[in-house]
């Protein structure tokens, strides 16, 4: 039996992306086709050898939301070989990272977005794309601008969700607490884009004043612990992106 490992050749070793684990480029052999693929690699501990291994978890979380009309690239397998265990599915071209319009907003000299697409558009793009996600029982886990990919398109942004093994599933919408939990991991420092985010979140409703405020303390906490790892673990700052 032919293994996905055995299907997949890298071009020039494959291009990495920027990511705490190993992600590079690469080409599947399937039959007369050759498709672009992103491959995720990591190493897997003890607890993944005895109950699964990340790429196992993404592969069933990208085909839960496959299955939910969720975006998400295409899935086309995992495998494990001793240590290491990969992911791979489809390579979006032309998407990049939401983070890139999120840094442009609130860091100086940062290079801009590489997709002309205005932040206020992409924010309220986002805010009816995680309503979609919570109404179908989907709690992401790190709904978070570096595992949201987003391209041009009509008549607003695509987007895919990546790096889905924490997302959990459950048969009907998600509750408010984990609504909260996922869109406060979204880099939206400013009272102001929060707001956009909760009003096309909402639509047609009106958005709950406590929801908002619940929204705005939960992400100061968050900020807060961010820095506070940061501070007591600098390498792991180096190994952000």
């Amino acid at each position: 039996m032919t293994r996905l490992r055995d299907q997949l050749v890298f071009p020039d070793g494959g291009t990495r992306h920027p990511a705490r684990h190993v992600v590079v480029d690469g080409v599947l052999q399937l039959g007369a086709r050759r498709v672009p693929v992103v491959v995720k690699k990591t190493r897997k501990n003890v607890f993944e050898r005895l109950f699964g291994s990340r790429s196992e978890r993404a592969l069933a979380a990208a085909r839960a939301l496959v299955a939910r009309g969720l975006p998400t690239p295409e899935p086309f397998g995992a495998d494990d070989l001793g240590d290491e265990s990969w992911y791979v599915c489809g390579r979006v071209e032309g998407a990049v990272q939401v983070r890139e319009w999120f840094l442009t907003r609130d860091a100086r000299g940062f290079p801009p977005p590489q997709l002309p697409i205005p932040f206020d558009e992409l924010v309220a793009a986002l805010g009816r794309l995680a309503r979609r996600m919570h109404e179908a029982g989907v709690f992401y886990r790190d709904f978070s601008d570096g595992n949201i990919l987003v391209a041009a398109g009509w008549p607003e942004p695509a987007f895919w969700l990546v790096d889905l093994t924490r997302a959990r599933f459950s048969a009907g919408p998600v509750g408010n607490l984990a609504r909260l939990r996922d869109l406060a991991r979204l880099g939206l420092n400013r009272k102001e884009d929060r707001k956009l985010l909760l009003v096309n979140y909402f639509d047609p409703a009106p958005v709950p004043s406590w929801f908002e405020t619940a929204l705005s303390v939960l992400r100061k906490r968050i900020l807060f612990w961010d820095d506070f790892k940061d501070r007591i673990r600098p390498w792991k700052r180096r190994r952000r992106y």
